[in-house]
């Protein structure tokens, strides 16, 4: 028996091959989901890893280690915390530092010290700019900026000595001796962003020295550390779960005396959520992948099967046993179905691809039930009908049954979807389009012979319109073009929703990158203050076209609002403005009204108050200033000295108001407890309009201006500002303020004046902005540009730039519009929702291998009759290509309302799809013209080479 099937096979090898080539397509598209899983899981790895900050990519373990004498440290830290370093892939990097003070100083200031570090095989990540690297002992290399800062350069020599707190005075003294260090070399980082830095960051601005320097120190303690980077290739997802391991074992070893520190594991969870989102949203596109796969393996198995029915109506005759007869209808069939699924395992890579059999065992099953089910029911049917050659119809009330038993079964999926998705959730947009493809198949031939019926009844027909007749006769009477053209509105339905779903995504991606990044380009910047950073942008871009200074802070009492302080004229010319958040006009305008004054400026080299205090009963009452200064450097605050009864002039030295300096306020520093109250007089004024806190008050007069400040808890108790701002900093906000006051720079609070908008930049609908220029005007902190950023507009010219670094401005880093959108495009459900549209195009291709099947197994015995009979030639050729136009036009109609209907069922509640509402059509419309040239292609090819037969 096994001898004959392998004779048909050869003798029909042409058809076997077909069953085999489609059962190959079949599985190897139901492995494009694993295939595209591990694909796209190694691709979220290199993203997160490449997008991931330092602390999330390295470790750093610290301890804090005691003098023995000397310059001698305790080695234990040093012989243990390295056996910690065991993660798989990683290379580990030792350094040591502690604190020093000028070796010529008895007592010294936090703002004295330095640092001096030992990091190991420095001189080999560093670039020489002037001298060379360390080579002996006493030798120190410095940065670029820390050189500049301290006035050195190489050959100098410095005195430090390694310091220790002194309680009591609230000083720092010498630990020892101090050392000499002489400067050999001013040096840069190779790569700031190389991942031998680690966490060191600020560390490069130390004196970095040798490990024999270091020891000639005398010092109480040191922090040493140990920090772990990897190495290219460590982080993929074969080594996710021991990489895993080791950060819970190590967090578990923890202690004082060897910290870890790490969010190695944030890293990893962000990984896992990025996996698990992509896992989410794939299986929904799986469905009808296999759905198509197996109906197209239905088609050709029963192409093939129909053609051998008079034969096996003649083995039915002579009495050949039942299961002789089932083996000689199968056998074939069950070979080219197997030989096709290796093959498509193979073609799609399933041996390399993890989690490959699970889908590969559903499809084989799946195409292996289908083959047996229509050979089986084929040569069951009575001889009579196997000799005649007819086709087995089932009973219309199983039909009947079958269709309404698919529709339940898609409105339980769609429940499932709109509640929590699972179980048979992951087919409902499949089970949806199947659904409308099913009663379009009911529908369609019912409409194709009523059409035929009302145009035989006329008198004259014309060549092509006889031909019509004919078309719409067979696609109403053959089943085969029901269920062909079921299988065409499921493929067009699911590209179609493929296609929307990509739209609507790449539409909100766009959105989302825009709004997160503010602008077309942000720059991060080294800026010693808001206000050279403010000048500096100004002065780069006297239009006000291309760049705008930009500051992150935090609102709210306790900082738990997002804001971005903007230079707000700029705002409309540079930021990326959302939409739906009004005129960037408008808000530009709100958050920059007209100042009602001109701020005090104050030059010269010294501050000098004269003052009265005419109530004072306490001896600890100080007075202060705090001042900008115009020249970009950081804001300071000098002290005048104590306040004594009495009139009394109050100097103070202020080397950085040569340039000029704006009067930020004057502070009597009260107690911070309910007391008396201090009553002073300030004559000569700079200026005569102040604000004062609440509870105290300013009175002018002839002697100047006189202040009565109450002590109370409020912390701007004595307080007096200039008036050359605004009372209330504007505040265009997405998010309702928690309070009328909040913090932006610095500690003190500032009094708001809120005003609404939907959504705006970088924040999006849960934070504010603030103007940059107003918010630095009412601080009182040391005016430090935090995290400053420059955005550029999209018509930026490459040249500023370079203007920016002309203006004093170190560009750190830079980041696009487009960047961002390549990281949202890589994150989990970005990449899932892809799949969508690979999916779609397989669908596509199935759809056009059956409609080519159906088309090489037509029949053409009744045209022949029909010829007989006196039908021209000219008019029967025209048939069989007006049945594949009428198909393929009825399964894309068919086929957008299987779209439509499946993504108003389920479109807008789908793993990454909630909330995208109406996609753009321009995309789904093109890709459903394609498809259908595509399978109009196919099918007049086929059956052209059918006919030629």
């Amino acid at each position: 028996m096994i001898g004959l099937v392998l004779a048909m096979l050869w003798s029909r090898r042409g058809r076997a091959a077909t069953v085999m080539l489609l059962t190959a397509l079949a599985t190897a598209g139901a492995l494009a989901a694993p295939v595209y899983l591990a694909r796209a899981d190694d691709r979220i790895v290199r993203t997160e890893v490449a997008g991931a900050a330092a602390s999330e990519r390295t470790v750093l373990i610290t301890g804090e280690v005691q003098s023995t004498g000397g310059g001698s440290m305790a080695k234990t830290f040093e012989s243990l915390a390295g056996g910690w370093l065991d993660t798989p892939g990683y290379a580990t990097v030792f350094s040591a530092q502690f604190t020093a003070q000028p070796g010529e100083l008895e007592q010294a200031t936090a703002a004295q010290l330095s640092t001096v570090m030992f990091r190991e095989g420095i001189c080999e990540h560093v670039r020489v700019v002037a001298g060379r690297c360390l080579m002996g002992t006493g030798d120190t290399v410095l940065t670029e900026r820390t050189a500049g800062r301290l006035g050195l350069r190489p050959g100098d020599t410095v005195s430090l000595a390694g310091s220790r707190y002194d309680s009591v005075s609230g000083r720092y003294t010498p630990a020892g001796a101090p050392t000499s260090l002489t400067v050999v070399g001013v040096v840069v980082a190779r790569d700031g962003a190389e991942p031998y830095w680690g966490r060191a960051g600020g560390s490069r601005d130390a004196f970095q020295v040798d490990r024999r320097t270091l020891d000639t120190f005398a010092r109480p303690s040191e922090l040493q550390s140990f920090d772990a980077y990897p190495l290219p290739g460590a982080i993929t997802v074969e080594t996710l779960p021991a990489l895993r391991e080791w950060v819970q074992g190590a967090q578990r070893r923890s202690t004082d005396d060897a910290r870890l520190n790490t969010d190695l594991d944030v890293l990893l969870d962000r990984i896992a959520e990025r996996r698990a989102e992509l896992r989410d949203t794939v299986p929904f596109a799986v469905a009808p992948v296999l759905l198509l796969a197996w109906a197209v393996i239905t088609l050709a198995v029963s192409t093939v099967i129909r053609a051998r029915r008079f034969e096996h109506g003649v083995i039915a005759l002579r009495g050949v046993a039942r299961p002789g007869r089932w083996w000689l209808a199968t056998g074939e069939t069950l070979l080219s179905v197997l030989v096709g699924a290796l093959l498509g395992f193979t073609a799609a890579g399933g041996w390399q691809t993890r989690d490959a059999w699970p889908y590969a065992t559903v499809a084989v099953l799946g195409a292996l039930a289908v083959a047996v089910t229509v050979a089986l029911r084929t040569v069951s049917a009575p001889v009579s009908a196997l000799l005649r050659q007819v086709d087995r119809r089932t009973a219309r009330w199983r039909g009947f049954a079958l269709e309404g038993l698919l529709v339940v079964a898609a409105v339980v999926a769609v429940g499932q979807v709109r509640g929590r998705p699972g179980g048979v959730a992951l087919l409902a947009p499949a089970l949806v389009m199947l659904a409308v493809a099913v009663v379009a198949g009911r529908v369609v031939p019912v409409l194709s012979g009523l059409a035929a019926g009302r145009a035989l009844r006329r008198r004259a027909l014309g060549r092509v319109r006889l031909a019509g007749v004919l078309a719409g006769l067979r696609l109403a009477r053959r089943p085969v073009g029901a269920r062909l053209l079921v299988l065409l509105t499921l493929a067009v339905g699911s590209l179609a929703f493929a296609a929307a779903a990509t739209a609507a995504v790449d539409e909100r991606q766009r959105q989302q990158a825009d709004l997160d990044t503010g602008a077309p380009v942000v720059l991060t910047v080294d800026a010693t203050s808001r206000v050279q950073l403010l000048r500096a942008v100004r002065a780069a871009d006297p239009d006000g076209r291309s760049a705008m200074a930009v500051v992150p802070i935090r609102l709210g009492e306790d900082g738990a609002a997002a804001a971005v302080a903007v230079d707000a004229p700029r705002l409309a010319a540079v930021a990326l403005w959302p939409g739906g958040a009004g005129s960037a006009a408008d808000v530009a305008a709100r958050l920059h009204p007209p100042s009602p004054g001109t701020p005090v400026i104050l030059t010269g080299a010294t501050l000098t108050l004269d003052v009265t205090a005419s109530t004072l009963d306490r001896p600890d009452v100080v007075l202060a200033a705090t001042l900008a200064p115009l020249d970009g450097r950081p804001t300071s605050t000098v002290e005048l000295g104590r306040l004594v009864p009495g009139r009394q002039s109050y100097t103070a030295p202020t080397p950085i108001c040569t340039a000029g300096c704006r009067l930020v306020e004057i502070a009597v520093r009260l107690p911070s407890f309910v007391g008396p109250t201090v009553v002073v007089t300030l004559h000569a004024p700079p200026t005569t309009d102040w604000r004062v806190a609440s509870g105290a008050s300013a009175a002018p007069g002839a002697g100047g201006i006189t202040f009565t400040l109450p002590a109370t808890t409020q912390p701007d108790a004595g307080v007096l500002r200039p008036a050359g701002s605004l009372d209330q900093l504007p505040v265009v906000t997405a998010v309702p303020l928690p309070d009328a006051t909040f913090k932006t720079f610095g500690s003190r609070p500032v009094p708001a004046a809120p005003s609404a908008a939907a959504r705006l930049p970088r924040v999006g609908t849960g934070g504010a902005l603030v103007d940059l220029e107003y918010a630095d005007l009412l601080a009182a902190d040391d005016g430090r540009a935090d995290g400053a950023e420059v955005w550029l507009s999209a018509t930026a010219p490459p040249t500023v730039v370079d203007a920016l670094r002309a203006q004093g401005l170190t560009v750190t880093g830079r980041r696009t519009v487009a960047d961002a959108r390549a990281a949202i495009a890589a994150g989990g459900t970005a990449l899932g929702l892809r799949f969508y549209l690979f999916a779609g195009v397989l669908s596509a291709t199935l759809g056009a291998a059956g409609l080519a099947v159906a088309a090489i197994g037509t029949t053409t015995a009744d045209l022949r009759a029909l010829r007989v009979q006196g039908l021209r030639r000219a008019t029967g050729t025209l048939v069989e290509p007006l049945v594949v136009a009428a198909l393929v036009t009825a399964a894309g109609l068919a086929g957008v309302v299987a779209a439509a209907v499946a993504w108003l069922a389920v479109g807008g509640t789908l793993p990454g799809l909630a909330g995208t509402g109406v996609p753009p059509l321009g995309v789904p419309a093109v890709t459903v013209a394609g498809t259908l040239v595509l399978l109009a292609v196919a099918g007049l090819t086929a059956q052209a080479a059918a006919a030629r037969r």
